[in-house]
């Protein structure tokens, strides 16, 4: 083999040689268990190997390969197979050109080699060689070996007389040395040559002493690369560390540290050697380490330590920064374990964490507070505004339905604040929800020891053995500190704490109630606590209370989720319930005081939807019902404890009922004496600007007339006695599950004094005008009742009296129709009363004065019969009694006195009514659907009709009616003169109808002419919303009187022989045939009703276009 070729494989040498290994090719790994055994220096070299960074290995390379060089034993390749089997052991036949690997390799398995493998050979050459071969190729080579025996027995024998000769020569040579002075004085004849090699000693000295020196500086030099080579990481370890924590690879870092400790621990003998793998306990002796050399160890190490102290203080200040997650910070923790720092990372983290909470709570409290006051301070209100305050409560009536995120907040500076406060309550519920469970979860951990040194804990553990401990035993193994454990709980209760103090500092919880303060005139009013805007309104205070202890309710239920120690979270049960009893208390002195001044916000304008009320009354049943509602949710609020596990619903406490159902009803007494003051004071509009508006919507009523806001007032006690307050208190007894029927009667009593008292006030002052015409026409007009003459006409007094009762009549439709037959009725009962009293004092009735009072009672009575009650017919009655009794009987035979007196009041009463007749007219027309009638292209058979009501015979008052068709009907004039009034026919398209009605001769009266359009189509669906069915009747049907003015004596007799003299409509619908039409006086009230609320949307719409019109100029 060509020594020239060495070098280049040197590398491949060296592996194969440092791992043990045949080829590089292997499939199967050997382990040589006599190098794995007998060559500890190798397991060190390996040991030492791991902390090296892959540049070290070259070095250790060129080194094995200089050693494995000097090694080798190159020798003349003998390649055949000494078994005799194959030619060669390399069947590729390429034996001579081969690199170092396939040279050490090809030589283990040459049997001329020193370092021959059996196994290897019999591996790589003789894999697949049979048995019988094998065993042949044995006996093969048996015989070759005892051939080269035998061979060197005769080598032996065959020259041993050579061995002899050369023997006995050498001993004769040495003789001839002894005898030619070769002594032992002169060296044996060496001394000259020694003095000639002492001269070139000398002078290689000289020569090659310099060169022999810095040779030894050289291997000197080789030493110390050779250490700095193979301990390269550790003299690394500062620049790896200090680019690892410039690139925030801080995990590297650790693992590079804790890399390096340990083989440091390993160069200064330090680390337990049941640490240590075998061979690296003696590694300082094998390695041949200097004093100096540890020396330099140690002021590398010295500066590793110093960089791990500023890595220490960025993971400090890393723990101490509060917005890193808590994953974040638990590794950050782990870190610093690993980094063996003198300080308790978890503890540092808990105790920075507890300072930054409480401190961040106070700075986010301080920062809400001020907000606040600033908001305030802009607002610019030291004092209490009804007005301002019952603009604003007007407002937010309006917006009741709306969320708190539709409301405009920057329109009113008392939404500011309230929002604000929201806010600050919302910040600190959010901060203590963020905070919380992490601390408390970092706190838990470190009370059950997750967080102890990992190496101290090991040693424990290990001292201890495996025997199972309870969390305190635990706690005592890992040396943990319990003042430490009881701090953390204690901080985690300081921090609720905080927590609480600050929501109870902001809303004064701990003052029990606020203060009532009293007014100049003796008036008592709720003195709000500082919290609330000085003007606030009860709607947004609702609003907003009940959603700020809302969000406190929030936070305290998702704080339990953490399983906090009970006297922890007691602290925010008893918060909530302060909570409560100040909000129910704030949110009942806020409902109070705006119930006293709810009647400002009565603009005098009737609702829409029921023109019998004004608007105030829908105002107030929805403010009523939303602080109502409000204060439920506040008292009904539940708060989870932790040792609950089934949350049962929450039963409101009997203390709250009280002070709700309290402020129930107050305002509702404060509301109706608002009522009463609104009628009998002058109206003041709450905002001028409005005004204009408000006078458009109100058209006809004069807000300024005492009489028209009483009748309007009377309106809505009515309304409020029926409807309103029943609502109200059916919805707080669902709520609170609690009967106040005594309170509605008290309610309704109340209402009832009101009604009466402003009912009453009314009539009296109308009572007295009529009263003074009465009495003035009766007693002091000149008229002299015992001696004027039979009676002409009616007095003056009478219709001025009438004319009065019609201004009454007029102003009480105008505004509250519903109290016109009660005021008529009331005020004829005191007119009656009056004529009483009045035709008392008269002395004597002559029989013209007699006739003349009975003329006038009559006419009186007749005229306003539908208002007679019967008290006034029982006034009127005595009234009678009274001309009577005070009639001169000289002046005629008593026996003629009440046949005259009847008679004329039969002449005066007929001679001055009119009488009506209902009736009904018009069409109904059903579709044929093919029936076959004689016109084919007919498609409905209708009838055209004149009837009366309740199926009521009209021929004795109507003699014949005539109807005039179409012209294309064959005679189109067609009589009726016999009940029933009605013709039929079928037809195909739609026509006027002329209908003649004619009278029976003792009416006196001319025929009526009626026109009616024949309907054989419906103009709409069916009143459900359905389709029209194909065969239902299409009905057109007309409600209209018959009308006698002054009826003769004959006729009026008629009727009151048929029981005619009334028109008798039902009062209620009933369906009894569904051709039959439901003309009552519901029906009339109702299409009244809607004929007035279609004029109000008219006039609305008008309103709203004019004022449209004006933005517009």
């Amino acid at each position: 083999m060509d020594r020239l070729d060495l070098p280049e494989y040197a590398e491949d040498a060296a592996i194969l040689r440092f791992y043990h290994l045949d080829s590089l090719d292997s499939d199967v790994w050997i382990d040589d268990e006599a190098t794995s055994n007998n060559n500890p220096e190798a397991e060190k070299e390996s040991s030492i190997r791991q902390f090296q960074h892959p540049e070290q290995e070259d070095a250790v390379n060129n080194s094995s390969i200089r050693s494995s060089e000097n090694e080798i034993d190159l020798q003349i390749i003998d390649d055949s197979d000494p078994l005799g089997i194959y030619r060669s052991i390399f069947p590729d036949g390429h034996t001579r050109n081969t690199n170092i690997s396939q040279l050490k390799e090809k030589t283990a398995i040459m049997i001329a080699n020193k370092k021959f493998q059996p196994r290897q050979f019999l591996l790589q050459v003789h894999r697949n060689t049979s048995y019988n071969d094998l065993v042949t190729g044995e006996d093969r080579l048996r015989r070759g070996v005892d051939q080269r025996a035998e061979a060197l027995k005769n080598l032996v024998h065959q020259n041993f007389d050579r061995f002899v000769s050369a023997k006995n020569t050498i001993d004769h040579v040495y003789e001839e040395m002894k005898s030619k002075q070769l002594n032992q004085q002169q060296e044996y004849g060496t001394i000259g040559i020694q003095e000639a090699l002492h001269d070139a000693n000398n002078r290689a000295e000289q020569i090659y002493g310099p060169v022999v020196e810095r040779r030894q500086r050289v291997e000197k030099v080789k030493s110390t690369l050779y250490i700095l080579q193979r301990y390269r990481f550790l003299f690394n370890l500062p620049s790896n560390l200090l680019e690892s924590i410039k690139q925030n690879k801080y995990e590297a870092a650790i693992r590079d540290y804790k890399k390096g400790k340990y083989l440091y621990q390993i160069l200064k003998g330090e680390s337990d050697t049941t640490d240590k793998a075998p061979g690296l306990i003696d590694m300082e002796k094998e390695t041949g380490l200097t004093e100096l050399h540890h020396k330099v160890f140690d002021k590398v190490w010295k500066e590793v330590n110093k960089i791990v102290n500023e890595l220490q203080n960025i993971l400090l200040k890393m723990l101490a920064d509060p917005w890193r997650s808590m994953d974040d910070q638990e590794k950050t923790i782990n870190f610093l374990f690993d980094l063996d720092t003198t300080e308790d990372p978890a503890w540092f983290y808990l105790d920075s964490q507890y300072q930054w909470i409480m401190g961040l709570m106070k700075e986010t409290y301080d920062t809400g507070v001020e907000k606040i006051k600033r908001l305030k301070r802009e607002n610019g209100d030291t004092e209490e505004s009804a007005v301002k305050r019952s603009l604003l409560l007007k407002k937010a009536i309006g917006q009741i339905q709306k969320k708190i995120t539709d409301l405009d907040i920057e329109s009113t500076s008392e939404l500011q604040i309230w929002h604000a406060t929201s806010d600050l309550v919302k910040s600190l519920s959010s901060l203590l929800l963020r905070c919380l469970p992490d601390f408390w979860r970092l706190s838990t951990a470190f009370i059950e020891g997750k967080f102890a040194n990992k190496s101290s804990s090991a040693a424990t553990s290990g001292s201890m053995g495996s025997t199972p401990t309870t969390p305190s035993s635990r706690r005592r193994r890992q040396g943990m500190d319990m003042a430490k454990v009881e701090q953390c709980q204690r901080m985690t209760s300081d921090i609720i704490a905080r927590y609480a103090n600050l929501i109870s500092d902001y809303f004064s919880l701990n003052e029990k109630h606020h203060q009532i303060k009293k007014n100049m005139d003796g008036s008592e009013e709720h003195n709000m606590p500082a919290f609330v805007p000085i003007n606030a309104d009860s709607i947004y205070s609702c609003e907003y209370l009940t959603l700020i202890i809302g969000e406190l309710a929030s936070c305290v239920n998702d704080i339990t989720s953490i399983n906090l120690a009970g006297e922890a979270f007691s602290g925010l049960t008893e918060l909530i319930e302060k909570t409560r009893s100040k909000f129910i208390d704030v949110l009942c002195g806020c409902w109070e005081r705006d119930a006293k001044n709810f009647y400002m916000l009565e603009e005098w304008v009737l609702d829409a939807q029921n023109p019998r009320i004004t608007t105030l009354l829908k105002r107030y049943y929805d403010y009523h019902k939303f602080c109502a509602r409000s204060a439920y949710k506040i008292v009904s609020l539940a708060a989870i404890s932790d040792d609950i596990k089934e949350q049962k619903k929450q039963m409101v406490a009997p203390k709250y009922i009280e002070k709700v159902r309290g402020s129930f009803m107050e305002s509702m007494y404060t509301f109706l004496d608002g009522l009463a003051q609104l009628a009998l004071t002058d109206y003041t509009p709450l905002n001028e600007k409005e005004e204009l508006v408000m006078a458009k919507k109100r058209e006809k009523i004069d807000v300024h007339s005492m009489d028209v806001r009483i009748l309007l007032t009377v309106g809505n006690l009515e309304h409020m006695r029926t409807n309103v307050i029943r609502k109200l208190i059916d919805l707080f007894e669902a709520a609170y599950h609690i009967q106040m029927g005594e309170d509605l009667h008290t309610l309704i009593d109340v209402i009832d004094d009101l009604d009466k008292i402003l009912f009453g006030d009314y009539i009296k002052r109308k009572s007295q005008a009529i009263r003074d015409i009465i009495r003035s026409g009766i007693l002091t007009s000149g008229i002299d009742w015992s001696s004027i003459p039979k009676p002409q006409e009616v007095h003056p007094f009478v219709y001025e009296a009438l004319m009065t009762l019609v201004m009454v009549h007029s102003q009480i439709s105008g505004v509250a129709k519903q109290l016109v037959p009660r005021a008529l009725s009331k005020l004829l009962e005191n007119m009656a009363n009056d004529c009483l009293d009045s035709f008392r004092q008269v002395e004597r009735f002559g029989i013209g004065g007699m006739l003349q009072a009975t003329l006038e009672i009559e006419f009186m009575h007749q005229t306003l019969s539908q208002y007679v009650t019967p008290t006034a017919s029982d006034t009127l009655q005595s009234i009678y009694q009274t001309i009577e009794q005070a009639y001169d009987p000289q002046q005629q035979q008593a026996s003629n006195l009440q046949s005259e007196l009847s008679h004329v009041k039969e002449l005066l009463v007929f001679s001055r009514i009119s009488t009506s007749r209902p009736f009904y007219y018009g069409s109904i027309a059903t579709p044929l659907n093919g029936k076959k009638v004689s016109e084919t292209d007919h498609t409905h058979k209708w009838t055209v009709m004149v009837k009366g009501l309740n199926n009521e015979d009209l021929s004795y008052y109507i003699k014949k009616v005539v109807f005039k068709l179409h012209e294309t009907y064959s005679n189109p004039l067609r009589t009726v003169e016999q009940p029933p009034f009605e013709i039929s026919e079928t037809g195909w398209g739609e026509f006027e109808i002329m209908i003649k009605i004619y009278f029976q001769p003792v009416a006196s009266e001319k025929p009526v002419v009626l026109y009616h359009h024949l309907r054989l189509h419906p103009y709409e669906d069916d009143l459900n919303g359905q389709p029209w069915p194909k065969d239902k009747p299409v009905m057109s049907l007309l409600y209209d009187e018959f009308v006698f003015n002054e009826p003769t004596d004959s006729l009026y007799q008629l009727f009151s022989e048929h029981n005619a003299l009334s028109i008798n409509l039902p009062n209620k619908k009933s369906i009894k045939d569904p051709l039959t039409p439901l003309f009552s006086v519901q029906l009339e009230q109702e299409e009244s009703d809607r004929l007035d609320q279609a004029q109000q949307e008219i006039n609305s719409q008008i309103a709203a276009l004019k004022q449209k019109l004006a933005s517009f100029d």
